[in-house]
């Protein structure tokens, strides 16, 4: 049985456009306090090109983390993400590069 997973910030250009993308690196922050899981994002985002690559995905249970520090990083850098809420204190955030052509998939 899949979870369903709730969009609750969209920070990208169309609605839930990054629920298109491959997860090219999964980033399980569970347990790590503010702000280290943004951190962890920028250390896994340096090493994609593009959206070409695909997206990266962070795990955690950090709510500050998932609404606060990682979406602050990603609109400072330019980069599209989509916050996620996948059970009750546990958000998946995706991240991307995506700079302009909606056709990368």
């Amino acid at each position: 049985m899949q979870t369903q997973l709730k969009i609750v910030i969209d920070g990208s250009p169309s609605a839930g456009l990054l629920l298109r993308y491959n997860i090219v690196k999964l980033i399980d922050t569970r347990g790590m306090a503010c702000p280290y899981p943004s951190f962890e994002s920028v250390k896994a985002m340096s090493k994609l090109n593009d959206v070409n690559d695909g997206c990266i995905e962070v795990i955690t249970d950090n709510e500050e983390s998932a609404f606060k520090s990682i979406p602050s990083v990603c609109q400072r850098r330019n980069w599209q993400f989509l916050v996620l809420e996948k059970a009750k204190e546990l958000w998946l955030v995706r991240i991307a590069s995506f700079r302009g052509n909606s056709d990368h998939k």
